[in-house]
């Protein structure tokens, strides 16, 4: 029986003796990768797999030459050759020629073994076997396997424990076939799997122009963080709104640049797969290993970018923006001079509004391009006020006036004067609510009022401020024809001969008061006054519209006959064979009251405001008699 060994193509693939089913090595790192077969071209691997004995090993074709890098050979030590910075765009060095020696297999000659029969021919005649004879057979055999074992047992025990015999072959059983270990290609092997161990920044990696490798991921951010390597460039935008600028810098938007991210990627050098190893000989260690080895020479060098805060840059503009922005202010009436009738108004001021988008897109524009000293602007939208003085000017004055003849009473007329003086001056401003009784207090002879003619219970009396509801019902007329929203009003109990009917507004401490509401969207102003027998009411403030006025129409819609018989009541307070009338017959009235719009003169529509009951009264006669 024959020995010999191959070698197909890489350094200690071999095989000795016949006992051995494949005529290659491999060797398995700590991962379960297989190494050793890198340089093995695949018609080799096959014949030596799968073809008869007999087969001799195919050449190596083009292509396995072309694939495979024989630099690298599990059977070499590893050299520590000087790690080179690599150019700008360092090209890789291409693969070195293979090299290595050539194995001639050995093989035994010899036919098919002959078919065992069941007995033995000898001289053209077969012989019974013997009885004995198969006992003496399966002692043999038995002896045979437990020898077979033994010897086994010799050879890999020792390598089980991680020992190798010095002279003599050492063998184990992997994948279900007996391969042969080289300790000496095993040992090599070592080397590069220590090597890829190792828990660095594998030699020939550098990042932005400084060389990392064989130092661990903080060790390498800790000497790039020394040399500055973290910290971004200067950057600078100007923003120009106007004669205001703002400057956006490292002192408002924080920046860096991506080390963390750099380094992880230098450390994943050598450690991922980077070529299309399958239908190849090549283990992803081997493949691994090539690369990391070859940066020795070829080196790589990997650069930060820079990157800045988003968010920072959104918020500084919201601040520009916030500073730039103001609202349109309206003109408004600054006063009213009761004396002379005129209002002053302020002056209206445009707004200014900034498209916060448009310049967070270009401050980002400029900040992405890196720059230092650049000037972005965006012009300011300006927003019109909803009023102008002009437009106040014009639309400001006299809304509605209201005057009625008073009496030669002295003392009435001295409490509608009163009661003038107590309203007149008054502001009402946008929604509030204005009382008559309020505005004028309880009329006493303290505040001078003196006592006059009163309606009360449906009867006349004098009572002290007699005669103030002529100003309520007078300024009640005004205010209807201001468009103003009527909140309370109560009529008489007869209808007053000053204002139409229906168109009076009674009033009395505390309980009957008169109120209205300012329901326009600027101030009114108020004015009344007494003077030569006359009251009036006027309601300054934004017109009605252009032309536009409004005017009161009543109508009788029922008329309510008194009794007609006369009730009597006995007065014994009365001088004896006495009588007077206390309450008058009285005829009643149901009315309906409207306002009716005018434009240019003409009547646009009417609408009703309110309806007033005023009662029939039965005449009432004391007597004492």
């Amino acid at each position: 029986m024959a020995s010999g060994r191959y070698d197909a193509g890489g350094p200690g693939l071999a095989r000795s003796g016949p006992s051995v089913k494949r005529a290659q090595k491999l060797v398995m790192d700590g991962r379960g990768e297989f190494a050793a077969p890198a340089r093995l071209g695949e018609a080799q691997y096959h014949s030596m797999l799968d073809a008869a004995p007999e087969a001799a090993p195919a050449a190596p074709s083009a292509r396995d030459a072309f694939v495979y890098d024989e630099d690298l050979t599990w059977d070499q030590p590893l050299e520590t050759a000087a790690v080179k910075k690599p150019e700008s765009a360092p090209p890789r060095p291409a693969p070195a020629q293979a090299r290595g020696e050539s194995r001639e297999r050995g093989r035994t000659g010899g036919g098919q073994p002959p078919k065992k029969p069941g007995g033995r021919r000898q001289g053209g005649r077969e012989k019974p076997d013997h009885p004995g004879w198969r006992a003496y057979v399966c002692v043999a055999v038995i002896a045979l396997s437990v020898l077979g074992m033994l010897v086994l047992a010799v050879v890999m025990m020792p390598q089980m424990a991680g020992y190798f015999w010095k002279d003599f072959g050492n063998y184990a059983f992997i994948n279900g076939e007996l391969l042969r270990y080289d300790p000496e290609v095993v040992a090599t092997y070592k080397q590069y799997r220590d090597y890829m161990d190792r828990d660095v920044i594998y030699p020939g990696i550098f990042v932005d122009g400084i060389h990392v490798g064989d130092m661990t991921v903080e060790e390498a951010r800790q000497l790039l963080t020394a040399n500055g390597s973290d910290v971004p460039d200067a950057f600078s935008v100007t923003v120009a709104i106007g004669n205001k600028t703002w400057t956006v810098d490292s002192s408002n938007v924080p920046a860096q640049r991506d080390l963390g991210n750099v380094l992880e990627r230098a450390y994943a050098i050598g450690r991922t797969n980077t070529t299309q190893i399958q239908s190849t000989f090549k283990t992803p260690f081997r493949e691994r290993a090539d690369r990391a080895v070859a940066l020795r020479e070829s080196g790589i060098n990997l650069t930060t970018t820079a990157s800045y805060d988003h968010e920072a840059v959104r918020a500084l503009v919201a601040d520009i923006a916030a500073y730039v922005t103001r609202d349109p202010i309206d003109a408004q009436i600054q006063s009213f001079d009761y004396a002379t009738r005129t209002f002053s108004f302020t002056e209206s001021q445009p707004g200014v509004t900034l498209d916060q988008d448009l310049l967070y897109e270009r401050v980002t524009a400029a900040l992405d391009r890196w720059e230092s000293g650049v000037t972005v602007t965006v012009d300011p939208i300006v927003t019109e006020p909803a009023v102008t003085k002009d437009e106040l000017v014009a639309s400001f004055g006299l809304v509605a006036a209201y005057t009625t003849e008073t009496t030669n009473d002295s003392n009435r007329n001295t409490n509608i004067d009163l009661a003038c003086q107590a309203i007149n001056g008054t502001a009402l401003m946008p929604g509030e609510t204005f009382s008559f009784n309020q505005a004028t207090g309880q009329r006493t002879t303290e505040k001078g009022y003196k006592s006059a003619g009163a309606i009360a219970a449906g009867q006349s009396i004098e009572e002290v401020g007699g005669g103030i509801c002529q100003v309520s019902s007078t300024l009640f007329n005004a205010v209807a024809r201001a468009n103003l929203e009527i909140v309370s009003r109560s009529p008489h109990a007869w209808p007053s001969t000053y204002v139409n009917i229906g168109e009076d507004a009674t009033v009395n401490w505390p309980n009957l008061d008169f109120q209205f509401k300012n329901n326009t969207n600027s101030p009114i102003f108020i004015i009344t006054y007494y003077k030569d027998r006359r009251m009036s009411a006027e309601i300054w403030g934004m017109s009605l519209g252009e032309g536009v006025t409004i005017d009161l129409q009543s109508t009788v819609i029922k008329t309510i006959d008194p009794p007609s018989e006369i009730k009597y009541e006995l007065n014994t307070e009365l001088p004896y064979g006495t009588e007077t009338t206390t309450v008058k017959a009285r005829t009643g009235y149901v009315v309906e009251t409207e306002k009716v719009w005018y434009k240019d003169g003409q009547e646009t529509s009417r609408e009703l405001l309110h309806t007033s009951n005023y009662r029939a009264y039965q005449q009432v006669i004391e007597y004492n008699y």
